[in-house]
């Protein structure tokens, strides 16, 4: 993997080759034996790839998820939802077209994947994929399409920290430093995006002005 490019892809830098000090073990590292240096950094790898696999296997699951939901969207789009008949009657399968009945089995298969399963690692708590809130034939097709939406955005979210942790841990064999580096460059993207809002603004604006000159 290019960890350069996927450094830059999320507003990273490409940095000069990282000192063991600079690679997340410590400013101790060269205190410790030999040992004990190969001890710390078996550990830190082993952990690495557990805070690894614990986020692929929550983002496995959701990967099903995902595919449920753009399947209710589809159907959503055939067969409007949230009326007040179908409010009333939530669980009536007779007073339902095969839309609506698929729609309602998808709700029912979700449910069971929306709780919180506490896997993973508490400090990746920030791209859980277990939403609190499901599509449903009781709301109406704006509201089940945005719950859609965010899970949709989560989900890439979760994808797109998975490849940065990847190329992290293939480069310097540990994951330490990762959750700056993560948080850094995150940070860079939104600040590029309100500059080329601003940008874009500004142009609109001059462009209106214009006008009036």
């Amino acid at each position: 993997m290019d960890y350069s490019a996927l450094a830059k892809q999320f507003g990273g830098t490409e940095e000069s080759p990282a000192t063991p000090q600079d690679q997340g073990y410590g400013p101790f590292m060269n205190d410790l034996s030999i040992k004990d240096q190969n001890d710390l950094k078996l550990r830190m790898q082993l952990e690495g790839r557990k805070r690894l696999a614990d986020l692929s296997t929550d983002i496995s699951s959701a990967t099903s998820t995902m595919s449920d939901l753009e399947e209710f969207g589809r159907l959503n789009r055939e067969s409007s939802t949230g009326s007040w008949w179908q409010q009333l009657t939530p669980d009536k399968s007779m007073f339902r077209n095969q839309q609506s009945m698929e729609m309602a089995a998808i709700q029912a298969r979700l449910g069971p994947s929306q709780r919180v399963q506490g896997s993973g690692s508490s400090s990746d708590r920030d791209v859980s994929l277990f939403l609190r809130g499901l599509p449903s034939t009781e709301n109406d097709g704006p509201t089940n399409a945005g719950i859609r939406e965010d899970f949709e955005r989560k989900y890439k979210y979760a994808t797109d920290k998975r490849a940065a942790m990847q190329g992290h841990l293939d480069n310097f064999g540990h994951l330490g430093g990762f959750d700056e580096v993560w948080s850094s460059a995150l940070k860079a993207k939104e600040e590029r995006k309100a500059a080329s809002k601003k940008g874009a603004e500004d142009k609109n604006l001059n462009a209106l002005l214009k006008k009036y000159q």
